[in-house]
């Protein structure tokens, strides 16, 4: 297999992260994130002791194979807390609303404790959480990378999210959030030749890594914005959308969307009546 090609397919294989979606941060808040790729090993953040007996097996095997690392950080925009954890906890919906809003092709289906997921870009395969807390999310993905003229490549990634909001000085909220990755290829052929080629592909993956992440948040930061800005809208187009299956997860994200929101009459324009016109 010559050697570009092989460069080209490790790099594209991170794709399979976005099989949990794609977008770009909103360059407008903060400053632009920081991508570092690295042939070493990168700490987790979480401890092994934190997961369960499967869920550990499955970290520790990409762990110990990973031929590369990776790690965005300080990736920020405009954000509701209720809305970005719904979301981040309902997958296969966020991938519809992703749909209904032409911001994402990709599709997520529940199974077997999990799901499968497609980016409509080459990248299938499985998504799994290992571990949930209040600031972490860790994943596991396992699946394929297909595309024309390319040799087919399996592998696996471990995907650690770490999030927290804070105000803004607009009187809003704003997510700032990391992405820390190692990648492990299951392709026999191309795993070995990766790991002899690796110095020639890491600038091919920084980029590769930094298009993928800026492509995922750009998705994120929109939906954001949206439920940000226009919560009612938002929740009226998502009302018997064909992309949008009508189940109660629909009704409660439109519940969190116009939580706490003033009635139509209050936002109406209203002027002060005299006294004597008001007399019949």
């Amino acid at each position: 297999m010559p050697r570009g090609r092989v460069a080209l397919s490790v790099a594209l294989v991170l794709g399979l992260v976005a099989v949990i979606g794609r977008a770009e941060p909103d360059e407008s808040v903060g400053s632009p994130p920081i991508p570092v790729v690295t042939l070493d090993a990168l700490p987790l953040a979480v401890p092994a002791a934190a997961l369960e007996p499967d869920a550990r097996s499955r970290a520790e095997a990409v762990l110990a194979s990973a031929i590369f690392a990776h790690r965005v950080a300080r990736i920020r925009y405009r954000s509701r807390e209720d809305v970005f954890r719904f979301l981040l906890d309902h997958p296969d919906f966020a991938a519809s609303v992703a749909r209904a809003l032409r911001v994402g092709q990709y599709r997520v289906t529940p199974r077997n404790g999990g799901y499968w997921g497609d980016d409509a870009r080459g990248a299938t395969g499985t998504i799994r959480v290992l571990y949930a807390d209040e600031r972490r999310r860790l994943f596991h993905l396992e699946g394929r990378y297909e595309r024309n003229l390319l040799p087919t490549i399996e592998g696996q990634l471990l995907v650690l999210l770490e999030f927290h909001h804070e105000e803004d000085e607009d009187g809003g909220t704003v997510v700032e959030s990391s992405l820390t990755g190692h990648l492990r290829i299951d392709t026999p052929v191309v795993g070995t030749l990766a790991q002899v080629v690796g110095a020639v592909t890491r600038p091919l993956v920084e980029r590769a890594v930094d298009r993928k992440v800026r492509r995922f948040f750009r998705t994120v930061a929109q939906v954001s914005r949206w439920a940000l800005d226009q919560p009612e809208q938002l929740a009226t187009m998502l009302e018997g959308h064909p992309e949008v299956p009508p189940e109660p997860t629909v009704a409660a994200f439109q519940a969190i969307l116009l939580r706490d929101r003033p009635p139509g009459w209050a936002r109406l324009p209203y002027r002060l009546v005299p006294a004597q016109a008001a007399e019949p």
